[in-house]
């Protein structure tokens, strides 16, 4: 080959080379630092998960007041009936009952919480029930008796109420004593299952000298029983006597390691 066809093919090549260079380089673009050929599609995830909405959630030890809509309390739309088979002071206490979760009177209604629990109508203590439930933890205290109650629906109706309002106690202490009432009061098997399990994972020795108040307090055979039953769960010991338990948490408790606090700021994890 001539000098001169040799001129002439590399000028012929030459831009054909120089396309296909561009074109590989536009289609490769820089590698991602860690080399896994992701780099746009993890930066966009990353971006559209912080463009998500927050999520508004309910706050712990919230007040089970702000709940709505309140409940609906049937009997009460009867109560001035003439042939409703109330008598005059079911009917007022009815009256009484509905005006107080109306007007969001709550020490109205723990007001009417001990009349209620002695009226011979299921309906009025339903209504009694469902009206302090909608009140929230303030109103465990007068709930607690509910919880006996001799009608099955208004026991079960009050331990869901019961239950709902606990959850808004964060205390451990706070709510301990008031399943140390209930613990007191109640002689149904499934309720007293259901309300010593919250004597399961907290402090020991809190847990251990509510249920010796318990066990010591003269409430219900079946109470007691199953106090002195999560008291062994607790301890790994058949009860025996309040001396056994203090010699117990003397020397057997371990209390409880403080909550270690987050790094400082500056410093970051390995």
């Amino acid at each position: 080959m001539n000098v001169d066809k040799r001129i002439a093919v590399v000028a012929l090549v030459l831009p054909i080379v120089a396309v296909v260079a561009i074109v590989l380089v536009t289609r490769t673009g820089p590698k991602p630092k860690d080399g896994s050929g992701a780099g746009v599609a993890v930066q966009t995830a990353s971006t559209a998960k912080k463009e998500l909405p927050k999520v508004s959630k309910r706050p712990k030890g919230s007040s089970a007041a702000k709940r709505t809509p309140k409940p609906v309390l049937p009997i009460l739309d009867d109560a001035e009936e003439d042939d409703d088979g109330l008598s005059l002071q079911e009917r007022d206490l009815a009256g009484r009952i509905e005006k107080a979760l109306d007007e969001e009177d709550f020490q109205a209604a723990a007001g009417c919480a001990e009349e209620a629990l002695n009226c011979p109508n299921t309906e009025i203590r339903q209504s009694m029930v469902d009206t302090l439930g909608w009140f929230g933890a303030q109103a465990i205290p007068e709930l607690t008796p509910f919880l006996a109650d001799a009608d099955e629906d208004i026991r079960d109706s009050a331990m869901n109420e019961w239950s709902a309002a606990l959850s808004d106690i964060e205390s451990d202490e706070d709510r301990i004593e008031t399943v140390e009432l209930a613990m007191s009061v109640l002689d149904e098997e499934d309720a007293l299952e259901t309300i010593s399990s919250e004597y399961i994972g907290i402090d020991e020795k809190l847990a251990v000298e509510s249920l010796l108040r318990v066990i010591e307090g003269g409430g219900s055979r079946q109470g007691i029983d199953k106090a002195k039953e999560t008291y062994e769960f607790v301890t790994g010991d058949e009860f025996v006597d309040r001396a056994a338990a203090e010699k117990w948490i003397a020397e057997e408790y371990e209390p409880p390691e403080p909550e270690e606090s987050g790094e400082p700021d500056g410093t970051t994890g390995t």
